[in-house]
């Protein structure tokens, strides 16, 4: 049986927050979607600073972001931030080459690649196939309601395990990698090689995890 390794995406293959990053030039693209964004962020803002329903706040832009795009125009956006990251070099969102190296390495010594992220399914999928790095990906789903897009079941912390043993894959697998020691703190312990890319130090002062190496990625 091939081991497994598992990646977070934001901020440990990625620069920053993908989500983010593509809700907020889709809403400065359009003056009717930023005016409506404004006017929710009294509501929207707050949410956010709370991970238990940070998803709902950022559904709120989500669904503005996208009213009226069906699915094909959904993944159309997609692919052309995507196109923008691979090639505007000087942006503020980018992918670490040294990340993706380690997930070429692992792929080239024959073990399987998850990447576990809280962005949605779709973008992350989009993201990574315009590289053509073959690994599985596990995000957020969406779904269409009242004519845009909203999130499904947000995949972060615990439901990223849950939706990896969905596919089989139990404890422990062979490595994951994550810049968050506390929100990927279940991914990380549930790995025999954990590390930990770009860290917060404080964090990792208060949290103990066996094996755990610790990783800086700039470029």
């Amino acid at each position: 049986m091939k081991e497994i390794v598992v990646f977070d995406l934001d901020v440990t293959l990625l620069s920053g927050d993908s989500t983010k990053a593509w809700l907020t030039d889709k809403l400065k693209s359009n003056i009717f979607r930023f005016i409506a964004a404004l006017i929710v962020t009294p509501i929207a803002l707050p949410l956010m600073k709370f991970k238990k329903y940070k998803s709902k706040g950022a559904s709120l832009y989500l669904w503005i972001a996208t009213y009226s795009l069906n699915e094909e125009e959904l993944e159309y956006s997609f692919k052309n931030f995507s196109k923008n990251i691979n090639e505007i070099t000087s942006g503020s969102l980018y992918l670490f080459e040294q990340g993706i190296a380690e997930v070429k390495d692992h792929l080239n010594n024959g073990r399987i690649v998850f990447i576990a992220t809280a962005a949605p399914e779709k973008l992350a999928n989009v993201l990574l196939e315009s590289i053509n790095l073959d690994v599985r990906i596990i995000g957020t789903p969406l779904q269409n309601k009242l004519g845009g897009w909203i999130s499904g079941i947000h995949c972060r912390s615990e439901e990223k395990v849950r939706r990896l043993n969905k596919l089989d894959i139990k404890q422990p697998w062979f490595a994951t990698y994550s810049d968050d020691i506390d929100d990927d703190l279940p991914i990380l312990i549930g790995a025999k090689l954990p590390y930990l890319i770009n860290g917060d130090n404080n964090k990792i002062k208060n949290i103990k995890i066996n094996n755990l190496k610790i990783l800086k990625s700039t470029i």
